[in-house]
């Protein structure tokens, strides 16, 4: 007796590609999202920024010594305001002691610190850097060690008068090569207000 013919099997049904496309989309959407990086932070007031162009940044204070190194310090011990008087037991843009300041010849200026003015106050913060070094200012004068002692260069001084001021062995000739990238070409023409290396303490 013959066997009877085996159906063929019957073909899977088709799924249609859209729906297969659709399904997978759905399930994508559902995954959750990997969260998003946060903000870089906020830098909160007076911080400084990241590497100091030109110049140190004392106390948080972004500042170009080379447009006035006394001006950096008073920014950081006082905020720059050269007539601080804030019961603190210390006056003026550098935070002088009040002894500190008659005993280096501040009263021929003014009484206390904070009623001299900014010149003043360099001529005497000056004098106070030849005996004590950048130790005065702890914090604020830390980053000018390497300056050594210096001078600002006041009307009618020239460096015959500055190098005999200080005793400078060589003379204005020493100072000047100390300088002349500060001073120019011509050593005779000195800007009062210049900053002058004077020598290491």
């Amino acid at each position: 007796m013959p066997h009877p013919r085996s159906r063929p099997a019957a073909p899977p049904p088709s799924v249609p590609v859209a729906a297969v496309l659709l399904s997978l989309a759905l399930l994508f959407a559902a995954s959750p999202a990997a969260p998003a990086a946060p903000p870089p932070p906020v830098p909160s007031p007076g911080a400084p920024a990241n590497g100091p162009p030109g110049g140190f940044r004392p106390g948080g204070y972004a500042c170009d010594a080379s447009k006035g190194l006394w001006d950096c310090v008073a920014a950081c011990e006082s905020g720059g305001d050269w007539h601080a008087n804030t019961g603190n037991g210390y006056y003026g843009g550098l935070q002088f002691r009040q002894s500190t300041w008659e005993e280096h010849g501040g009263r021929d200026h003014a009484p206390r610190a904070d009623l001299a003015t900014r010149e003043e106050q360099i001529q005497v913060a000056e004098e106070v850097l030849g005996t004590q070094g950048w130790g005065a200012w702890p914090h604020c004068g830390a980053p000018y060690r390497s300056y050594g002692r210096v001078h600002t260069v006041r009307k009618g001084e020239t460096l015959t008068s500055i190098a005999a001021d200080y005793g400078i062995e060589g003379g204005w000739r020493a100072l000047y090569r100390a300088n002349a990238a500060r001073i120019g070409e011509d050593p005779d023409r000195l800007i009062p207000g210049t900053l002058l290396v004077i020598g290491l303490l």
